[in-house]
């Protein structure tokens, strides 16, 4: 990343970087949805039967995508995004004034449901140094076994994560990845 960039995002908007662990999108969530819509529209162009300009191929299309990616209408916010950022409708020529407070709090309302709907499927453990785990593989393959280990948990972080002692390796991975390691475990 240039320095010019960095600094606009660190000294004009206040975003500061924040490292997140492999094989872990949720930590992504917003990124990795906006990808997705990104990705859905692009294809709809249906690029392999047109032809493509050589200097620009991008010429209008992802212009057409940003354009309609801040006129749709948002559920959560209950708003386009560019109607928000801009303070006009992103189609018509109307005036707009967002009430951000309640924005946040529809936005915050939404959020605690859907981490209360998620918890309910957790099964609570707490994780100490020196415990045994079992590390998800992330493997499609049904004949190879979805979990390596054990391994020992060798620090516990407050954000979700914890280092790991494989073998030779340290790593920090994420706890969604992990499950306990018991004896009766027999992958």
């Amino acid at each position: 990343m240039g320095s010019e960039f960095r600094n606009m995002l660190t000294n004009d908007y206040g975003i500061q970087k924040k490292p997140i662990t492999v094989r872990n999108p949720q930590a992504n969530a917003i990124v990795e949805r906006i990808h997705q819509v990104i990705a859905n529209m692009i294809r709809t162009f249906q690029l392999e039967e047109q032809y493509l300009d050589e200097d620009d191929p991008w010429k209008g299309i992802l212009s057409a995508t940003a354009f309609a990616m801040r006129s749709t209408y948002h559920t959560t916010l209950k708003k386009s995004p560019g109607k928000l950022v801009f303070g006009r409708d992103m189609i018509l020529n109307i005036k707009h004034t967002a009430n951000w407070e309640y924005i946040k709090q529809q936005k915050q309302k939404r959020i605690n449901e859907n981490n209360s709907q998620e918890n309910k499927k957790r099964i609570a453990h707490t994780y100490k140094v020196g415990d045994k785990i079992l590390l998800n593989r992330g493997t499609k393959n049904k004949y190879e076994s979805p979990y390596a280990g054990p391994y020992t948990i060798l620090k516990v972080y407050d954000n979700g994560t914890v280092q790991l002692q494989m073998k030779s390796i340290t790593d920090v991975v994420n706890i969604r990845r992990i499950i306990p390691f018991k004896d009766s475990n027999c992958w």
